[in-house]
This record gives C-alpha cells, sequence and structure tokens, in this order.
C-alpha cells in the first residue's frame, strides 16, 4: 500500500501483491510465508511520522487427488497392459459427457480427450455393435458428434482429437437432463445405454435428481474423476454398487480396464477371454481440500470517507488461514487380468516379443531372421553381390507430439534396423540423424561416429523433444545445411534423404520439397498411415519412394527394400546410352505362377530404370517353357506405360524349363532386324531362371554372345553356381538370388550391372 501525495492530503493508493508460489502448502499461516511478492509500506504526516509495513500475501491453494489401488507395482502393471489387450464387442451405445467448463481448464480437458481416445481403444465400435458419441458441457451441452456419426474406431478417435475446449460454468445436472430429453442422439433401441461422465464433481447446479432419474431410466451411469474430484459426490452419481462405476481418468489404462471390467461383470459384454479373470482389491479415494479458518485478530488501517478526501483510521481487522481436510473413502477396485503371450519369450535370437492381443503376439526378428514366426533357425546372411551403399544419408525424424514418444522410439529402432542393413555390406556409406518439430535439431552429424555400434549407440541416446509438425521448414533447413561439405558430407556421391513421420504438417511441403530435389536431394518417406500418402507423395515426388506401413512388423520386412532404393543410386549413364536389351522369363512349373508374379514386378522396376526410346534404349520380352513366345518385340513400345501393360499380362505358361531353346529363338528371331534389333547398339539379355533346364544351354549361350549378345544370368534359388557361371560366361554377369521373393531386393543390382558394362564398353556391339 501506499499514499499519494497533492499539494493539500494523502490519498489513498492501494497495491496489492498476489503469491501464486506452488511452494506453500494449504493451511501455512500467511505471516510465515517467505515468499511475499510486495511490501506496501505506508508514511503519512499527520501530528506524528508512523511508519507501518503491510505484507500482503493472496495464497491460491488447489487440492490434491488420487486413487490409490492396493497393489504391488508388478500387478499395476499387469493391469494396465491387459487394459490395452481386451476389447467390449457387444451392442451397446456409449454416450461421453465431457466438462468444457472453466473448473476444469483445458489443460485437464485435453488429458480428458485422451482418455475418451482410450475409451475408444477398449471398444469395438462398429454400426452393429458399439457406437460412441460425445457432448461437451459447460454452461450449456453442446453435441460434438452423435452415435451414428462415425462407425469405426479410428474415424472416432480423430474426431475425439478435434473437439475443441469451450468454456464456461459447470452445469452437470442440466448436461444429464439435456440426454434425457434429447435421447440418445443416433442411438438404436433395444440395446444398452451407457453414460460415462466425466467431471470434477463441482456442479453450480444441482446433480443429483437428474442423475437419479437417468438410473431408472435405465441408463448404466459411469462416472469418471479428472483434475481433482469430489469423490462423494461421484460415487452418489453413479449407478450402483458405485465402487464398479467409479474411476480415476487420471489413470488411463487402469480407468478403461475397470469400466470393462464393469460391463463383463454386468454382462453386458460377454466375449471375455477364457485366460482371463477378475481381481477385486481395496482401494482408497481422497481428496484434499483448503478451507478458509479464522485466526485471530489484528491492528490495520480502514479509509473514512469525509466527503473530500479518504482518511485512514486504525481497526480490529481478522486473520484467516488455510487448512488442509482430507475425505477418504474406502472402495473395491474389479479389475481384469490376463496373461501376457509374451511372458514366455517365444521369440528366439534375441527377437523382440509384440504382444498383438491376449492370446496372440508377433516376433520382431533381428536382421537375418525373419523366415520363422519365433525367429529360429539360423542367420541367413545379408544377399550377396548388392550394390555397394556408397551414399551420405540423412535421417529426418518427426519429433513432434503428434508423433508421440511410442511411435518416436520405433521409428528409432527402424533406423538402427537400416542403418544394420547398409553396414553389413558397406563402409562407403556417410550417416546423419536430424529430429524435427518446430525446429530441426542435428542430432547425429553426417559422418561424426566411430563404428556401427558406436552409432547403434548414438541413436538410442537421442531424446523425444516434441513440438509442432514443421515438415516444410525442416525440408528447407536439410536442404540449405544437411549435406555442405564443411560439415563432412561429400560432393561426388549421392545425397539423400529419408523422412520419417506419423502427422501432417502444420506447414506446405510443396515449395521445401521441390527445392531440394532440385539441389538432387533423393527424398524418400516413410509414414504408418496412408493418410499421409499423398503429403508423403509431394515430398518425394515419386510415389515409388513413398512407403507406408500398417504394423511394425510389416515396415521391418521393407528394411531391404528401403536399403535397395538407397544404395541403388549410383547408377549414372543409363539414360544417355543406346541399349538393345531383352528379358527372358522363365514360366515353367518349377518357377510356379505365385513366384511368376514376382518376375513380373522384378522386371517392371528395372524397366522404370531406362529412358524408353526409339534412339536409346529398346526392350523385348520373351517368356518360355516347353517353347518360348514374344510378348513384346524391341519395336512395339516406345513407352514405358504401354510396355509394362503389356508385361503385365503377359500368362504363365507351366511346363517344362527348355531354357537353351529360348535362347536358340531370341538369337535368331528376337534380335533380328526385322524384330527391331539395331546394328552398332549394345545388347544383352537378361535371363531370370532357377537354373535347371530340361535342354543344354552352355552352348546355345555362348552362341549368343558370339553374336554380340551379353548374357546377364539372374540365377534363383539353389542352381549350381558352376552352371550359372557357363551360361552366364563371366561372374561379372551372373548374380545369384536366394528366393523368388528376394529379387525386389536386386533391382538396383542388375541395373548396376547393365549401367556399367554400357558405361564401360563391356557389352557387344554387333
Amino acid at each position: 500500500m501506499g499514499f499519494e501525495r497533492s499539494s493539500f492530503l494523502y490519498h489513498w493508493k492501494p497495491q496489492i501483491g498476489l503469491d501464486l508460489s506452488q511452494s506453500r502448502r494449504c493451511g501455512d499461516s500467511i505471516f510465515t510465508s517467505t515468499s511475499v511478492i510486495h511490501k506496501g509500506v505506508v508514511n503519512f504526516i499527520m501530528k506524528t511520522r508512523l511508519i507501518i509495513a503491510f505484507y500482503i500475501t493472496v495464497l491460491v491453494c488447489l487440492g490434491d487427488s488420487i486413487q490409490q489401488l492396493m497393489a504391488d507395482k508388478e500387478t499395476i502393471i499387469k493391469i494396465a497392459a491387459s487394459g490395452k489387450l481386451i476389447q467390449c464387442s457387444a451392442a451397446i451405445d456409449v454416450i461421453l459427457l465431457m466438462d468444457g467448463s472453466y473448473s476444469i481448464g483445458k489443460g485437464s480437458f485435453e488429458r480428458s480427450k485422451h482418455f475418451a481416445s482410450k475409451v475408444c481403444d477398449v471398444l469395438d465400435i462398429n454400426p452393429d455393435r458399439v457406437q460412441i458419441g460425445v457432448i461437451q458441457y459447460s454452461s450449456k451441452p453442446k453435441l460434438e458428434f452423435a452415435l451414428d456419426a462415425y462407425p469405426t474406431r479410428e474415424e472416432a478417435k480423430e474426431a475425439i482429437k478435434n473437439i475443441h475446449f469451450r468454456g464456461g460454468s459447470t452445469e452437470i445436472g442440466r448436461a444429464i437432463k439435456h440426454v434425457l430429453r434429447k435421447g440418445f442422439q443416433g442411438g438404436r433401441n433395444e440395446v444398452p445405454k451407457i453414460m460415462i461422465l466425466l467431471t470434477d464433481g463441482k456442479s453450480q447446479d444441482n446433480i443429483i435428481p437428474p442423475a437419479i432419474f437417468a438410473k431408472k431410466s435405465g441408463i448404466t451411469l459411469f462416472a469418471v474423476g479428472i483434475k481433482h474430484p469430489q469423490w462423494k459426490v461421484l460415487h452418489s452419481v453413479a449407478s450402483e454398487p458405485s465402487e464398479m462405476y467409479v474411476f480415476f481418468a487420471e489413470h488411463y489404462d487402469d480407468a478403461v480396464n475397470g469400466l470393462y471390467t464393469t460391463l463383463t461383470q454386468s454382462t453386458v459384454c460377454n466375449d471375455v477371454p477364457p485366460s482371463c479373470y477378475v481381481e477385486s482389491r481395496n482401494c482408497l479415494r481422497t481428496t484434499i481440500e483448503a478451507q478458509k479458518e479464522y485466526r485471530g485478530n489484528h491492528i490495520c488501517w480502514k479509509g473514512k470517507n469525509t466527503g473530500f478526501y479518504v482518511k485512514p483510521m486504525a481497526s480490529i481487522c481478522p486473520i484467516y488461514g488455510w487448512k488442509r481436510v482430507e475425505s477418504k473413502i474406502h472402495s473395491r477396485c474389479h479389475r481384469t487380468l490376463c496373461p501376457d503371450p509374451c511372458e514366455s519369450n517365444p521369440c528366439l535370437n534375441g527377437g523382440t516379443c509384440i504382444t498383438e492381443s491376449v492370446e496372440e503376439f508377433s516376433c520382431l526378428c533381428p536382421l537375418g531372421y525373419g523366415g520363422d514366426k519365433h525367429c529360429a533357425g539360423n542367420r541367413y546372411l545379408i544377399p550377396a553381390g548388392l550394390v555397394e551403399c556408397t551414399v551420405d544419408l540423412i535421417f529426418l525424424l518427426d519429433g513432434s507430439w503428434n508423433m508421440g514418444l511410442e511411435g518416436f522410439l520405433f521409428a528409432k529402432d527402424f533406423i538402427k534396423r537400416l542403418v544394420q542393413s547398409v553396414f553389413d555390406t558397406t563402409t562407403k556409406v556417410q550417416i546423419s540423424v536430424a529430429q524435427y518439430g518446430d525446429k530441426v535439431n542435428i542430432e547425429i552429424p553426417i559422418g561424426r561416429y566411430g563404428t556401427v555400434w558406436e552409432l547403434m549407440k548414438d541413436i538410442d541416446n537421442i531424446h523425444f523433444r516434441g513440438g509442432n509438425t514443421f515438415t516444410g521448414r525442416a525440408l528447407d533447413y536439410i536442404a540449405e545445411y544437411g549435406f555442405r561439405s564443411a560439415q563432412g558430407s561429400r560432393m561426388e556421391v549421392p545425397h539423400v534423404l529419408v523422412v520419417l513421420s506419423n502427422s501432417k504438417s502444420h506447414d506446405s511441403v510443396t515449395l521445401p520439397a521441390e527445392n531440394a530435389r532440385e539441389r538432387e536431394i533423393f527424398i524418400l518417406t516413410v509414414g504408418s498411415s496412408s493418410r499421409l500418402f499423398n503429403e508423403m507423395n509431394l515430398i518425394t515426388g515419386d510415389s515409388r519412394l513413398v512407403f507406408t506401413f500398417s504394423d511394425p512388423q510389416e515396415l521391418y520386412g521393407k528394411v531391404m527394400e528401403l536399403r535397395t532404393k538407397i544404395c541403388g543410386l549410383n547408377t549414372a549413364g543409363c539414360y544417355s546410352k543406346s541399349l538393345d536389351l531383352v528379358f527372358a522369363l522363365d514360366a515353367s512349373h518349377k518357377v510356379g505362377r505365385h513366384d511368376f508374379r514376382h518376375i513380373k514386378g522384378f522386371v517392371k522396376n528395372i524397366i522404370s530404370q531406362f529412358d524408353i526410346d526409339a534412339d536409346l534404349t529398346q526392350i523385348g520380352l520373351v517368356i518360355y517353357s516347353d517353347k518360348p513366345r514374344t510378348v513384346f518385340n524391341l519395336d512395339t513400345f516406345d513407352s514405358e506405360g504401354k510396355m509394362k501393360k503389356s508385361l503385365s499380362l503377359a500368362p504363365y505358361l507351366g511346363g517344362n524349363a527348355w531354357t537353351g531353346k529360348a535362347l536358340q529363338y531370341i538369337t535368331e528371331d528376337t534380335f533380328s532386324a526385322r524384330k527391331g534389333a539395331r546394328l552398332g547398339v549394345q545388347k544383352a539379355v537378361v535371363l531370370i531362371t532357377d537354373g535347371q533346364s530340361t535342354d543344354e544351354v552352355t552352348t546355345v549361350a555362348e552362341q549368343l554372345r558370339r553374336h554380340g549378345v551379353t548374357v546377364l544370368l539372374t540365377g534363383v534359388g539353389e542352381a549350381q553356381s558352376q552352371t550359372l557361371l557357363r551360361i552366364a560366361g563371366n561372374p561379372k554377369f551372373m548374380i545369384p538370388v536366394p528366393t523368388y521373393e528376394h529379387l525386389k531386393h536386386y533391382e538396383a543390382n542388375l541395373v548396376h550391372k547393365i549401367c556399367e558394362g554400357l558405361s564401360q564398353h563391356m557389352f557387344f556391339s554387333p
């Protein structure tokens, strides 16, 4: 406080300080506070000089709320884990009443939304089973979406995520009356009606009568406490027995487990896995509130209005303090526990077990053990003969809130697997890792690490930063600063950027991506949602460079495919050279219909690497079994699209493999001038087979070479290497592949061999 002097008198000028220090506890005396924000010193002169110091502190106290489950830590972890596995598939209509008042505040409202999303995870949302709707209430209720608005769990969760906090007073009774008056909008007749009320119980209207009426109307009412709930109010509102219908939203997984348990115990849901069981344990719910109490009096100064000015006068003022008042409710908490199928460590050879459901699991196998569900067997090596990975590679990792910690850790694990696949076959790659949200952080500068294992450790040590998703800003940063020679990047090797993201960008990615590509940065994107495909396609400029997945195992299965894309870039020279290229595909019964599709997919991707033109690359296709058959000649197509369409229609033949006859046919017919072959142009045939032929092949292959045609052999399976070598004539033109499914990992290898041969004039030019 203080006085402000005029020419004749002192006017009263009050000054107030607020102590919002969280170090104070409710019940502390205002005179023992060490956190005084303002001292008001009153100086005034009448007949004497009196100095009085006023210490004014306004303490804001917030009570604490706790729900304590009387169980050991291991049991609590099991309850949380079980809550993520169980699911109710009954036909029920569920309305979520979410408190959006100022009493709750925006922070607690966001946590309520997270709980609502968790509720969706435990319900089988489907038009024929569970329907869910949301009403937000404060001064008045507002229907956010009706029961029949979103027929899938993903759509409902996305809609909940987009609900905005409204604010206002807290009128819970009015919200329940709204539901009673309007009904379950979008609901169905003859199915159980369930209302889940999220509240702190501090309503400004009468909540009990409408809650009683709702329960008498056949509505099952769950009361879920948020922020600092008044447990007695929640117990009086919920259905009976209240111990089965009251939960604490801050304990997300425990609360949804309790919700599911109640639904199964009341026979609403009857699809309980046989291995699961219900446990009942003591739980204590405590509310600690601050109450104001009278502590005594003290001398204070009050102003008296004389008509012209305020005259200060001594007076007696009360002293108030705050005390902590605890209220406790002893109750029982019923929870479902299910055995974890990963407890028995079913994954071998260092595989990571991922629980899929109560009875199902999957193994994330280390690189080289992917052929068995349990990662059993012997480790297969990284396929021999892969192109060396001579690139500078930056991983740009989404570290935003939308990515989340779980997605961030999964992305790091994927980067480690990809790094391992690269370093298993080459040491010529340089790697960097950057994380982005609101801004970009270079976590591992390019090439700044020791061994590959030290790099793995550095990746493990990258911490999740959070923030908003600004992918465009991150692309601009990498384009400008990521591949600078001063930072250790090499100018003579390809620059590759792999963007791992799980959320749409807050800014535009179009121009930043174009800028990066114009700087000759080769971009690939990896995302866990197909809804991001369009944005990822804008970033890469090519849909073939976009990798999406629905579960971790699917993405881990794409490690080698992504490695092939990254390491297959150094293939300069193909687009400016002339070449007559013929593919000879084994379509016999030994290949099989399914594997023949793998062969066709492999050839399609190879075709994309060449500039199809009458003056540059011409491609022909022959399939064979008992006899050869031309699908298209060298001069049939002058565009990639038409060629691929014709290849797609190539039939599977069956029968025996007469490889020698097929090569003879190519020598005499396909490489003839009347079928489009050009004089003075390098020629090659790519033979894809398991090497087992009904007739003799070596002599015919030698005849092809005498006619100026180079034979590149892709031998699949357990073909004898000596047999393959005799057909190819040179180990440089031989590519052994373990299985037809592995062909996709050798696309870059084959293109590299063809382009290398063209650049070094290793092919003949008859």
